[in-house]
């Protein structure tokens, strides 16, 4: 496993290849890192094309991405509440990284910030048009100014990126110093990668994947944003993400667990992230 690297901490002496269920078109291949405890994996959409993968997944069908932000809302209330703390006066400006149909961009737009969504979806772009909500497909594609986001949201895509150190970078060049990122993410790296580990547990990690390239861990979620010029990152107790009964009890076990071993074992589903981008940093490409 020496030719292999973590794409987090780029160490390559701790990984550990996990056995998981091929698909029927994409031979699966995952590894873990022992040293951040993260865990990566083959995109699902490698011999096929992204957009087209996305457009099939039951998660951006218009009816599943509402009923999925719905779960969501009071946690996208409190981003609002946050971004206004930060940035009271005019002009204020937020980025919707991951936008899909616009849930977010619309929150804040109705409290007088000019937003602007980031999203690769074809029937996503033409819900947020319908809607008259600006968009484009990438950071380098919206006209934005490099240094001029004042904030940043990302819910539930770093998973998604093929590059996540690399993506982080771009949005952190676009980002004004001190400026807020929220990041909502599962981080199930650190239970992927001990389940792997017993024979008998495969099955049920190859369930935590879902269609993700990448299960953080708080380590490599941390890792990951410091590498990216931010600082001051805080993991925030989901209070205000809606769960099933099950899910919930499920969650606040493994945090018991984690709380109760150091978090040695980096066991929690997802957590909340905010960060600041630092001051000094060469927002240039």
């Amino acid at each position: 496993m020496g030719d292999i690297a973590c794409p987090v901490c780029r160490k390559s002496n701790r990984i550990k290849e996990l056995s998981l269920a091929s698909q029927a078109t994409v031979k699966v291949e995952a590894w873990s890192c022992g040293k951040c405890h993260h865990a990566w994996r083959t995109e699902p959409w490698k011999t096929s094309d992204a957009i087209k993968f996305f457009g099939a997944a039951y998660y951006t069908k218009i009816e599943n991405a509402e009923r999925l932000d719905a779960t969501k809302m009071k946690l996208f209330e409190k981003f609002l509440q946050w971004a206004n703390d930060l940035k009271p006066e005019q002009p204020r400006l937020m980025v919707d990284f991951g936008c899909s149909y616009g849930t977010i961009l619309q929150m804040f737009k109705e409290k007088n910030w000019q937003v602007m969504g980031i999203e690769i979806s074809p029937t996503a772009q033409k819900i947020l048009n319908e809607r008259n909500l600006p968009w484009a497909a990438s950071l380098e594609d919206s006209g934005l100014t490099l240094g001029s986001v004042d904030v940043v949201v990302m819910s539930d895509c770093s998973c998604y990126l093929p590059d996540p150190v690399g993506t982080l970078r771009t949005i952190r060049s676009y980002m004004q110093p001190n400026g807020l990122l929220f990041l909502r993410q599962p981080t199930r790296g650190g239970l992927v990668g001990l389940l792997s580990g017993m024979s008998r547990k495969k099955a049920l990690a190859n369930k935590l994947w879902l269609d993700h390239v990448h299960l953080f861990s708080r380590r490599s979620t941390t890792l990951a944003l410091k590498q990216s010029g931010f600082y001051s990152v805080k993991f925030l107790k989901e209070k205000d993400f809606r769960r099933s009964l099950k899910g919930e009890i499920i969650h606040r076990l493994l945090r018991a667990a984690d709380f109760i071993t150091w978090g040695f074992f980096d066991l929690t589903l997802s957590w909340t992230v905010i960060a600041k981008a630092e001051k000094n940093v060469n927002i240039g490409h």
